[in-house]
């Protein structure tokens, strides 16, 4: 069933905003941050119109670089409240999560009940102007529901749908890496050590595997350059921010927002696609064309 359409980039932005714009009945979304003027524009605009508009963000963005517990800081969750109340439509019903177990981390919306989307990159304007925005519409209506349920805080997976915190999340996207063939990988953040693990035992086997990550912002972690001393191929896009979680194990890809990493993994509300390249309606070309252009752009770590 090839029912998954990608987009990119500035592509994605108009996407997005044209199903917004489409909505008759409702709207309800989940992001770490918005912040796009186009993407406001069109969420008020529908609430205008009469749309039931909701949209879940995190309320303290800085608590993933919290030492232990994710406990938010209340000045940091008034301020976000101040932020999305200046910038959405009073309309718009907005919860900023400030639970300690909530940490919202996803990039999706469902329009209608009928049509989902998930991004890898958070809608502002660095999301789309920097490499490895992706987008994802789907019209399974097993999928949307799925998405749907996450989106409103209830464990929900399908065949595809891989959605977290869930115990199985860690499961089916660290099964990709068990996959008999070289592997293109671009990620925002690689952190996590059972990967790293898995990587290195995959070389040890003759893999060859392709990893793009990004650095730009943080200084590259000692496991990247374990991985990168080990032969592993690693390579960084200096300069651009890499907003990709891209998984290619050749029968089954996955595109999401979940980063390599605990938080990603275990602890963190994600969404994603995990499906075979026949779902999508040009086979995946689009997304393997775009990590070769990365990858030849890239340079060693």
């Amino acid at each position: 069933m090839s029912d998954l359409h990608v987009e990119f980039g500035a592509s994605a932005r108009t996407a997005l905003c044209d199903a917004f714009a489409s909505a008759h009945r409702s709207i309800e979304a989940q992001f770490y941050s918005v912040g796009d003027a186009s993407v406001i524009s069109a969420l008020n605009s529908a609430a205008r119109r009469g749309v039931d508009v909701t949209v879940y963000v995190e309320g303290d963005r800085d608590r993933y670089r919290h030492k232990g517990e994710h406990v938010p800081i209340d000045r940091h969750v008034r301020k976000a409240f101040e932020r999305y109340d200046q910038l959405l439509d009073r309309r718009i019903h907005v919860v900023a999560e400030a639970d300690q177990q909530v940490l919202e981390h996803a990039k999706a919306a469902v329009i209608d009940s009928a049509r989902a989307f998930i991004s890898t990159a958070n809608l502002n304007a660095s999301g789309f102007g920097q490499p490895g925005d992706v987008l994802v519409e789907d019209h399974d209506a097993r999928d949307v529901a799925a998405i749907r349920a996450s989106i409103n805080g209830e464990a929900s997976q399908s065949s595809r749908v891989v959605a977290g915190p869930d115990v199985s999340a860690r499961g089916r996207i660290a099964s990709l890496l068990d996959a008999p063939t070289d592997e293109h990988i671009a990620i925002e953040g690689l952190s996590d050590l059972a990967v790293v693990g898995t990587l290195l035992a995959r070389r040890r086997l003759g893999m060859h595997d392709e990893v793009l990550v990004n650095t730009k912002g943080a200084r590259p972690s000692e496991l990247l350059h374990i991985l990168a001393a080990s032969d592993v191929a690693v390579r960084t896009l200096r300069g651009s921010y890499l907003h990709d979680k891209y998984i290619d194990a050749g029968d089954r890809i996955y595109s999401g927002s979940a980063n390599l990493s605990l938080n990603g993994l275990e602890e963190s509300r994600e969404i994603g696609i995990l499906a075979a390249p026949a779902d999508f309606d040009d086979g995946a070309a689009s997304l393997r064309a775009d990590f070769d252009r990365m990858w030849s752009q890239a340079e060693p770590l």
